[in-house]
């Protein structure tokens, strides 16, 4: 199913939210076809830039600085790079049936080409048909694919590329900030089809152009991923796949892996809220430890959406218990803007897919219960066992009255037991 939202171009000038609607649950591509221009081609001071946000959900660099970056980054659009030029984002999500909103922020302005949303079958693998060759350029963006709070085993792409007189297609693929190589190295290592060297690639070639097929095995747990496509000259795209499974199945290890690859967001959100980083981890491992596959992930989301108290995101949070959080911690969502919102569930739900916001609730919720506990004279701040199990147990509007003699159950012992894995994890 396509539906075709904003075919005209139009330019905006300030922060414009688009409403629209989707028939059933389930996963969703949201195209945004943009063109944004440099400084010197409109005779400004500053440059066109764009960002998007889908229900509130603001997208950030990977992984994110001290200092937030929201526009020079992959799923936003920079006047500098593109110099009038289109580029499409692509945001991958799982939304429910009903009324949803796609905020497009400019920075000076910007000219929205097209919105288009599609609802995605097949489970976990995805195709999508793009046919669509770049515009005539030097090597800019062109394409970035944003998966939220998705997992990525494999990546595929088909394309083509053309031998041209002076200067022939070329096309750049990054993931997640790393840029796959050539395999001839030397000044073309950083883009990955070479349409002037077709005689020394081992494809197959049919005249002067070639159409390829492109197969990377990845090994991206949930998060939000970036794949992103530059363009020299007129490359085509013809389609691209995504496998959206664990390729790691072992629940274990993915644990271990999601500790080691957020490490840096543990530790921070652990300072902000004076919790200890080791338990912040260690809670965040025995949820993965005990977690499932894609199929739940989408009834997560799901559920959430529907006002289920159902657990989101990488610390398994509760929307729920998000909601509870914010209250005693407004510093959770500094960017509230409840009002453009019917229903404040879908942004919390967009916002809990975050890894750099779902750890936070977890470090909150953690602050939450040891600082109860202390101010009634039991200090359980070392105490990961007990921790984990309120952690697990614990619902922030009806919380456990502290005593003397708490008891852990059989999470919080898994906590404890992961406690020392954990630490060396985290580089402690």
């Amino acid at each position: 199913m396509s539906q075709p939202v904003k075919k005209s171009p139009q330019k905006i000038t300030e922060p414009f939210n688009y409403s629209f609607t989707t028939a059933q649950d389930g996963l969703c591509a949201i195209f945004i076809s943009a063109r944004c221009k440099s400084k010197k081609q409109i005779k400004s001071n500053i440059d066109e830039d764009l960002r998007i946000e889908i229900n509130g959900l603001q997208f950030r660099e990977i992984l994110p600085e001290k200092h937030e970056q929201l526009f020079n980054i992959p799923p936003t659009f920079n006047g500098s790079k593109l110099k009038g030029l289109k580029k499409t984002v692509v945001l991958l999500t799982v939304l429910s049936k009903g009324k949803h909103i796609l905020s497009l922020i400019p920075k000076n302005s910007a000219c929205i080409e097209e919105i288009k949303i599609q609802r995605l079958d097949g489970g976990g693998e995805i195709t999508l048909d793009i046919e669509e060759q770049a515009e005539d350029g030097n090597g800019r963006p062109w394409f970035t694919f944003v998966l939220t709070d998705l997992p990525l085993s494999q990546l595929g792409v088909e394309m083509t590329v053309k031998k041209r007189l002076w200067d022939s297609d070329d096309v750049k693929i990054i993931v997640n900030g790393k840029v796959k190589r050539n395999i001839k190295g030397g000044k073309y290592k950083f883009w990955y089809l070479v349409g002037g060297v077709l005689g020394w690639i081992l494809w197959r070639v049919k005249g002067k152009q070639k159409k390829v097929s492109l197969s990377f095995d990845e090994s991206f747990d949930n998060g939000i991923h970036y794949i992103e496509f530059y363009a020299d000259r007129m490359p085509i795209l013809h389609q691209i796949f995504f496998s959206l499974f664990y390729k790691e199945t072992k629940a274990e290890i993915r644990a271990g892996n999601i500790i080691k690859e957020y490490a840096s967001l543990v530790h921070q959100a652990a300072k902000d809220f004076e919790v200890n980083p080791i338990i912040v981890g260690a809670v965040i491992y025995q949820e993965q430890a005990m977690n499932v596959n894609f199929v739940d992930v989408l009834t997560d989301y799901i559920g959430g959406l529907l006002h289920l108290n159902t657990s989101i995101g990488i610390g398994q949070i509760r929307v729920n218990t998000a909601k509870a959080l914010e209250e005693q911690y407004p510093q959770l969502d500094p960017h509230r803007r409840e009002s453009i919102f019917i229903d404040y569930t879908i942004v919390r739900v967009e916002r809990l897919k975050d890894p750099v916001t779902n750890i936070r609730y977890v470090a909150a919720k953690l602050h939450f219960t040891q600082k109860r506990w202390k101010s009634a004279g039991i200090d359980i701040t070392d105490k990961a066992d007990i921790l984990g199990t309120l952690y697990n147990i614990e619902d922030i509007d009806s919380p456990v009255e502290p005593h003397p003699s708490p008891q852990p159950n059989e999470f919080g012992k898994g906590v404890k037991r992961n406690y020392n894995k954990v630490k060396t994890l985290l580089g402690l």
